[in-house]
Parts: C-alpha cells; structure tokens; sequence
C-alpha cells in the first residue's frame, strides 16, 4: 500500500518576491537589446517611421479626426553643393596683391615665382590675371588646379617635373609641357567648355577613350571634367571632381550654403573710351562671344539680326572695336581700379588695361600700344589709360573695348531683339544692359523730362521731295533712309548745283517748358546698299536764331549724335537737307531726342 503525499506547505512570501524580480530583471534585459539592436541600424537602411497620432480639429464636426503623421527615426544629412558657374568664372577682389598675398600665406614657392611672358619676367600672380580675366576664368579655379595635381600652393620646394606637368596634362606627345603652357591649355580648355555646354562633346581620358560626359554632371561639374578627364581614368571622374572640390575649400574656405544669386542690372554707367566718336568695325556677338571665327553662322548684332556680311565683322567677337589710331588714347570708362596693365597671355601677347569699376563690373581696353597706368592705379572718368596700337592680334590700329559683368562678356548696348537673347539663353551667357550713361537706349524707356520724336511719328516728322525706304534697325526698330540729291560740293566750288526744291527732314515738337535743351539724333548701323554720306548738315531754329552743325554719318553710325544745346521758347525745329556733295549717297533720318538742361524761361 503506497503511503500518501505529504501536505504541500504554503508558498513562502519571500520566495514568491524574488521570482518576481527575476522575471522584471530579465524582461528589462531582452526589452534593452532589443531597443539597442534597433537603434544601431546603419544609416543606409530606412527604420520603420513611428506612427503618432494628431489631433486635427475638422470643421461641422464635433469629434476631431485622427491623422497619422511619419517621423523617421533618422534625419538624413543634406550633400553638400558643389561648385556653380559664377565661382568658375569670377573671383570679387582676387586680383594681384591678395593673390600674392594668399601665395605667401599658403605655404608654397608661387609667391616668389617669375614666368616668362613674351620675352619678358613677370610675378606668377601678374601672369595668372594676364590668363584667366579675360577667358572668363576664376583665378581660385586655376590655382586650386594645380594645388590638385601638384601641391604647388601648398608645398614649397617642389621637383621642377611637378612644374613641367602642373594640371597633370602629359596627352599630345607633351606638346602642353611647361608651367606657363600647361596653364594656358587649362585656361582655354575651361573656356571652350563653358562654350560648348549646349552640345557637350565627349570627354576625353587619359589612356585616349572618348566617352560621353554622365547626364548626371552639372554645367559646373562638366566644366571641370573637360580639365580633369585628361588626367584620369573613366572611374575615377566623379571622385576626382569632389576631391578637387574638397582642394578649392581648403585652399579657399566653405563654399556659402547656396550658389550666388543672380544679378540684376549693372548699376555702373560707361562714358564713352575716347575723346570722340569714331565708326565701328566690328560688334559684340549675341550668338557666342568665344571667338570662334565661324564665318557661315555670321554675327548676332544686338538688334536681333544675325549679319553675315563682314560690315559687322566676324563670328565669335566678345566686345566692341572701334577705329581709332596713334595718337588716340584709350579713356577709362568709369572710376575704378587698374587691376591689370602689361602684356596680357591672351595667345596673342597683347598690351592691355583692365579697371575693376566695383559693383562687378570690369572693362577691357586691348591692342594698346603705349600704356599710362599702372596695377593698382586709382582711375577717374576720362583718365588717359593707353595709346590705341595693334598689339597681339589685331590686324590694323583700332581699340577693342569690352565689359565684364561678374565675370562673363556682356555687350554693354544691350539687346533690342524681338525675340530672347541668345547670350542670355546660353548655359554660360549672361543678360546684357545698355549701360551708356547720358543717353537711353534706341530701344529702351525714354526717360523722364526727355522728349523723342521718331521718324515713325507723321504728326511731328515728315519728309518732302524723295523717296524714302525703311530699314528695321533704329529707334523703334526703323529708320529711314534716301539717296541724297547732289547739293554744293565744298571741294569743286564751280560745279553748279542741280536745279529744283531741296528735300527736307524735319523734325518738330513742343518743348515741355520754355529754356535750354541738348539735341541729339540717332544714326542707325545698318546696311543700305547705298555708301552713306560723310558730310550732312543739320539745321536747328531756336531762341536766338539759325545754327547748323555737319556731320560725317559714316563715322558716327550705331550712335546718338550731339548737335548742340540751344534755348527753345515753345517749338524745336530740326531740319535736314537731304542732299550730298557727291549726290547719291545714303542719308539717314532717325531719332530727335532733347534733353532738358536748364527749363527757365529765356
């Protein structure tokens, strides 16, 4: 018989505790691994989002709706931008002396350095500004080149073979070797570059394959990759353009958090770079001021047309040249600084002046041949900055005149084109301004207290006795020109004149206010098919009787045209007899514009 159990005891209190808190200690355990496995997740990974309820009161309802709202467990960190064209092409303030000294501060042998530029010893810094202002290069852009490929900012005694292959281009059988020439080939590669972003030829690599540049790259980036890709592998392209980006910070500081705003209007006004007006031999390319000499694509002049006839000179010109000749002198445009005066490394070694306005606008004067500044020369309006020449490679004495504006070409007469500008409308092109002070743009606002009477108004202009033809360039986008009757020729007094009325232009309007005006006409640049007349006489009534002033209309086309300043009481009245000594001959009539200069009453 088996014997009973034995009475089971009542549980003790303090076991029953002690197998509570071993239950609490590892509960908390397995809960804390949990949470620390789930909060070491690597950040390439999307955590679940944690679901929070809101409160979101709805209207015409009394109980509120419950949304859910995601809040991810990690914030991912923003990439850092990478550099934008306008710090490719402009650098405020870096000119000779910061550069100097921002090479001596930086440790390397550059500060000390001498390059030969056309037989001549020149400061590297000096040398650098001669290269890159004119191609549109920032200078930070260059030196942080050669810092990537180098180390020559930085590190002092280098081999000179570092120098010899300073932006690493060995392609070409070593036709690039040398400092000053492997610069150069950086220069106008980055240049050309910016001119080819709409089509973006191939990039070519160091072992010799061309491939097509990453639909990825930005302008900025493709920019570079034309410098860097000789001097790499295929896959090594997107690293090497953040490491040269991560060379220009250390060199030059943080890039700000955006790339730089655009720019409005240039808020400097340019007088005229020479004592008097004389004809223009060649425009500013809206098509692409990269001088590219294509002959068949012609030039886009600013009034919308695209010329292909060399009247309006050759495709690809960035700037404006005007025919002046020794002993004229070259005038500064503006007050501003002397950043560069010498002779500049534009492929052509030509004597020029650059002046730093301020507001980022700078202005070139090229092919000098005499000069009378100096770097770092304080300027006024009107000061004598050179002597008109034809240094590098000009053909024939005249002045190229040009205006940068943060860096990039703009035509400082604007655009009065129907449609968009193309320079404007180009990845690397910048909008242009008229920006001659004193007078408005033959396509712009008049401005106030100014009066302008158009060859287009019959109430206040009329002409009489010839027939006329219109062209579509001018004030208003016309003008009118005649062949002119043959008149009295000054040179063979005893030619008698023809027989019959004279034709007339005539311009009349009724001053704002009785007193003294500055009269001014428009002379067109366009083609006729008629040999314009080189001397015409305007005839001005006003106050105190009859006065004439001759004009040569071949010299003083595609400008306003001062002919005095009279008193007016009520009327100005204009007239030009439409005759030529010669006879035949084209004679222009545009644009009456008076400005107001002292409104008293006579």
């Amino acid at each position: 018989m088996r014997a009973a159990p034995p009475p089971v005891q009542p549980a003790s209190p303090r076991w029953m505790l002690g197998v509570i808190i071993a239950i609490l200690l590892i509960g908390g355990g397995v809960a804390w691994l949990v949470q620390r496995s789930y909060s070491n997740e690597p950040v390439g990974r999307v955590p679940t989002p944690v679901i929070i309820p809101q409160s979101t009161s709805v209207p015409n309802q009394q109980t509120p709706r419950v949304t859910q709202t995601a809040v991810p467990f990690l914030t991912a960190t923003p990439a850092p931008r990478f550099l934008a064209m306008p710090e490719l092409v402009y650098a405020r303030d870096f000119t000779q002396a910061p550069i100097e000294v921002f090479l001596r501060a930086s440790g390397g042998d550059l500060a000390d350095l001498t390059v030969n530029v056309a037989g001549r010893r020149q400061p590297f810094a000096k040398a650098l500004l001669g290269q890159t202002l004119y191609y549109s290069v920032s200078p930070k852009i260059i030196l942080a080149l050669i810092e990537f490929q180098a180390d020559l900012v930085s590190q002092p005694g280098q081999t000179d073979d570092r120098y010899q292959w300073a932006v690493g281009n060995y392609q070409e059988a070593g036709k690039y070797a040398g400092f000053t020439a492997q610069i150069r080939w950086a220069v106008r590669e980055l240049f050309y570059a910016r001119r080819d972003l709409p089509e973006r030829p191939s990039l070519r690599f160091a072992d010799g394959t061309s491939l097509d540049a990453p639909t990825s790259l930005s302008d900025a980036q493709y920019v570079l990759a034309r410098v860097l890709a000789p001097t790499i592998r295929a896959d090594r392209l997107e690293a090497a353009l953040w490491k040269f980006q991560s060379v220009y910070v250390r060199l030059f500081g943080p890039l700000d958090a955006m790339p730089p705003d655009p720019l409005g209007p240039p808020t400097i006004g340019l007088e005229r770079p020479l004592r008097k007006i004389f004809p223009v031999t060649s425009f500013f390319d809206h098509g692409g001021p990269f001088l590219t000499r294509n002959t068949a694509q012609g030039i886009t002049t600013y009034w919308g047309r695209t010329e292909t006839d060399m009247a309006f000179a050759y495709n690809g010109h960035d700037g404006w040249d005007y025919a002046a000749a020794p002993p004229d002198e070259a005038l500064a445009a503006a007050d501003g600084t002397v950043i560069f005066a010498g002779i500049a490394d534009d492929n052509c070694d030509t004597l020029a002046v650059i002046i730093d306005h301020g507001a980022d606008v700078r202005t070139f004067y090229w092919h000098l041949s005499a000069l009378a500044v100096d770097m770092g020369q304080e300027v006024r309006v009107g000061d004598v900055v050179g002597v008109i020449g034809e240094t590098g490679c000009a053909k024939g004495p005249h002045l190229h005149f040009g205006v940068h504006y943060a860096g990039v070409s703009i035509d400082p007469y604007g655009w009065c084109g129907q449609g968009e500008d193309p320079w404007a409308m180009h990845p690397a092109g910048a909008k242009s301004y008229w920006m001659w002070a004193g007078v408005p743009s033959p396509c712009g606002v008049v401005p106030a207290g100014d009066v302008l009477v158009d060859s287009a108004d019959p109430a206040h202009f009329r002409i009489d006795g010839v027939p006329t033809q219109t062209t579509a360039s001018g004030v208003g986008a016309s003008a009118i020109f005649v062949a002119g009757q043959r008149g009295v020729d000054l040179l063979r007094s005893w030619r008698a004149r023809p027989f019959g009325p004279v034709a007339t232009a005539e311009w009349q309007v009724d001053v704002p206010k009785p007193g003294r005006y500055r009269l001014l006409v428009y002379v067109p640049y366009a083609l006729s098919g008629l040999i314009d007349s080189d001397a015409v006489s305007y005839q001005i009534i006003h106050h105190d009787g009859v006065s004439e002033q001759r004009v040569n209309l071949q010299a003083v086309a595609n400008e306003w045209v001062d002919i005095g300043s009279y008193t007016f009481d009520s009327r100005a009245r204009v007239i030009l007899p439409l005759r030529d000594a010669i006879g035949g001959r084209g004679i222009w009539a545009d644009a009456l514009l008076l400005q107001a200069l002292d409104t008293e009453a006579p």
